[in-house]
């Protein structure tokens, strides 16, 4: 059974199967990780972890919303981190291809929940579009928790994968992954340790192949896995046990 790392169960889009879904964890999939990306669906996050042994919440403030980031919100996510279903801060980082909040706000508030990160020992949950090299200096600077963290939906080159892994981060994997433009990506995984792999869903979005076109659900994480298994060329029970006991190793779960 598998992990799928970074999901948004709390998203509109599951207003109508919600609890189905729920339900199914823990029988189809182990374990979830539900990801916030402001105060308000940090909370919903806590919520839906609470309503589910098998699902795990990660708190924080995505950098499209780091415009919005007041004390007061920050103090509201450092309580919410003393709750024991949380296992991690994030996703947070930085996004220079919409910039719906200006690159200083962005670093700003990103800093602010690294070192918050580093204070309460929890791993971090990094987004980051258009702003690798911009992350990596940061990251260099401040360094990162000791808990660790990961690239959410990694999507670039050898390079940077191997910059991430020797600041201890894993690469998060999703849908991607498996679109037929992306084959850079394969290349890249092909060349990194399994052992520095986790794999996600980012539902309901991102949504692999076969399943594309659809709403994307923490199920259709299999096909990520498939994809990896193939382009490593290990079978799938073998990866399912590595790639379980990284997301394990980072997120303080049960073991599988």
């Amino acid at each position: 059974m598998w992990i799928d790392t970074h999901t948004h169960l709390w998203d509109k889009q599951f207003d109508h199967d919600r609890n189905e879904i729920l339900t199914s964890i823990g029988k189809d999939i182990k374990y979830v990780i539900e990801i916030g990306v402001n105060c308000a669906t940090s909370e919903q996050a806590l919520s839906l972890a609470y309503q589910n042994d098998h699902v795990f919440a990660v708190i924080g403030v995505h950098p499209h919303d780091a415009k919005e980031l007041n004390n007061e919100g920050f103090e509201r996510i450092r309580e919410l981190s003393k709750l024991d279903r949380v296992v991690g801060i994030g996703e947070i980082g930085l996004d220079f291809y919409k910039n719906y909040s200006t690159p200083k706000v962005q670093k700003a508030c990103f800093v602010r929940f690294l070192r918050f990160a580093n204070e309460v020992n929890l791993p971090i949950v990094l987004h980051i579009r258009d702003a690798y090299e911009e992350m990596i200096e940061i990251l260099r600077i401040e360094g990162i928790p000791k808990a660790g963290g990961v690239v959410h939906s990694f999507l670039s080159n050898e390079h940077h994968a191997r910059q991430f892994i020797d600041l201890n981060l894993y690469l998060g994997i999703g849908g991607p992954i498996t679109f037929k433009k992306n084959q850079d990506l394969r290349d890249t995984i092909k060349k990194i340790p399994v052992e520095n792999l986790i794999i996600e869903t980012d539902c309901p979005y991102l949504t692999p192949v076969p399943k594309r076109g659809h709403r994307n659900e923490p199920a259709f994480v299999q096909y990520v896995a498939q994809e990896i298994a193939k382009i490593k060329k290990i079978p799938i029970i073998d990866l399912e046990e590595i790639l379980c006991e990284n997301a394990a190793d980072l997120f303080a779960l049960p073991k599988c």
